[in-house]
């Protein structure tokens, strides 16, 4: 079930859902021109990225903080500021398996579509 806060600029939905049998919570905040995502299945931020589309196609992503070897931050980052146009602060603090993650890009793209106004979406 998603939840939102609106005011002029700043858009905050929270779910949760549950792939592959673990139940995964999703909170999306929406700012003027970029996007933070966290992902987790307990209340804590362990790995933070940072992705920026550019005009040459793929998007330059930078982890933050937490473990170097886990790049699925920053590629999911990279893929949703490529797919997206716009900058992306993913924050994941599940353990990377490549079927669970496809499902959580999916899973982010759905509610993505949903709260983006119309005309903002570039899906190419």
């Amino acid at each position: 079930m998603a939840m939102s806060l609106t005011n002029s600029k700043i858009v905050t939905t929270d779910f949760s859902d549950v792939i592959l049998e673990n139940k995964v919570f999703f909170k999306i905040i929406q700012l003027q021109d970029s996007f933070f995502i966290w992902i987790g299945m307990k209340p804590q931020m362990m790995n933070m990225a940072v992705a920026m589309p550019t005009t040459e196609g793929a998007a330059s992503a930078s982890l933050l903080f937490g473990n170097k070897m886990d790049i699925s931050p920053s590629s999911l980052a990279q893929k949703l500021a490529k797919k997206y146009k716009k900058q992306f602060f993913i924050s994941c603090s599940i353990p990377f398996d490549q079927n669970l993650s496809v499902l959580i890009e999916k899973r982010i793209a759905q509610e993505l579509t949903k709260i983006m106004p119309v005309g903002i979406l570039d899906e190419q």
